[in-house]
C-alpha cells in the first residue's frame, strides 16, 4: 500500500493516536521517509501535540494557524 501527501493528511489524527491499521501505518511510515514536506509537517505537529500535552490547552498565534493549514492544505 502506497499513499500520498493528501491521503497522509487525512491519517494525521490517527496517526497521532495510534489508531492506523498496520498496513495504513506501515505506508505513512514510508511515505514520511521519502517525503521531506510531509515530515516536517509531521515535526511540526508532533512539536505542538507534545506541548499541549505538557501545557494543557494552548492558544496558538493566527500566524501559527495559517502556516500549519498551508502545510496541510486544509483551506
Amino acid at each position: 500500500m502506497k499513499i500520498n501527501c493528501d491521503q497522509l493528511a487525512g491519517l494525521l489524527p490517527e496517526f497521532f493516536d495510534g489508531d492506523l491499521s498496520t498496513d495504513q501505518s506501515d505506508a505513512a511510515i514510508d511515505h514520511l521517509a521519502t517525503c521531506v514536506s510531509c515530515r516536517l509537517t509531521v515535526d511540526e505537529l508532533k512539536g505542538v501535540r507534545t506541548l499541549a500535552s505538557e501545557h494543557g490547552r494552548l492558544e496558538l498565534p493566527p500566524e501559527s494557524k495559517e502556516r500549519i493549514r498551508r502545510s496541510l492544505d486544509l483551506d
